[in-house]
């Protein structure tokens, strides 16, 4: 009978011991549960927050009927996921030959404004996208006797191209693509839209936030 007596003690005392242990953990296991929701939440929010991004491009176009480089400067934010927008400032390197002129003349141009970038593809660290780019310029000549380029006539532009990028670091993504330049307002020294509307090519790294 002893023995029957004893065992239903200890039962209850581990049963006891075991509850404690229980409770004793339950706050730590939420708290540790509420914490990974929490970093979650705000590992969502950080995704699609508002990212700073500032981008150096340039590639091949053409003015007047001859090859040119160009480089652009482009500063904005990223709307995560899909959307980029922000401002860019562009201009030629090359001087060209306006071949039109009946006197030789070298002309270039310099142009800025906004865009928008749009993110239909995103593969991990690889994206699709689609920017497209809207703003005015300058074209200025320099004749034999000039010391300098002048302005001489002023555009409006549009371009959209198409782009393959890739996330090379964290924060560094290489890109390349091409697309189309429009000009509209280009008429002096010989000089129409069409010696500046063209396709262009691309390489473009940014540093996104």
């Amino acid at each position: 009978m002893l023995t029957k007596s004893k065992n239903p003690s200890k039962s209850a005392l581990t049963a006891f011991f075991a509850v404690l242990l229980v409770l004793f953990l339950a706050p730590s296991c939420f708290a540790e549960l509420a914490g990974m929701g929490d970093a979650s939440a705000s590992e969502q929010k950080s995704e699609s927050g508002l990212k700073a991004l500032i981008g150096l491009g340039g590639g091949n176009t053409m003015i007047a009927d001859d090859g040119a480089l160009f480089m652009s400067l482009r500063i904005g934010l990223d709307l995560k996921p899909l959307v980029a927008v922000g401002a860019w400032a562009s201009t030629s390197i090359d001087d060209v030959r306006n071949y039109s002129a009946p006197i030789k003349q070298m002309i270039n141009y310099k142009s800025f404004g906004a865009f928008v970038e749009l993110f239909p593809l995103r593969f991990n660290e690889m994206s699709i996208s689609v920017p497209i780019q809207v703003g005015g310029g300058v074209v200025n000549i320099m004749e034999a006797d000039d010391e300098a380029f002048a302005p001489e006539d002023y555009f409006f532009t549009a371009d959209m191209a198409a782009h393959f990028n890739y996330r090379l670091t964290k924060m560094l993504e290489i890109s390349i693509g091409g697309g189309y330049r429009m000009f509209a307002g280009i008429e002096e020294n010989y000089l129409d839209n069409m010696d500046f509307c063209t396709p262009f090519g691309e390489l473009r790294f940014t540093v996104r936030e």
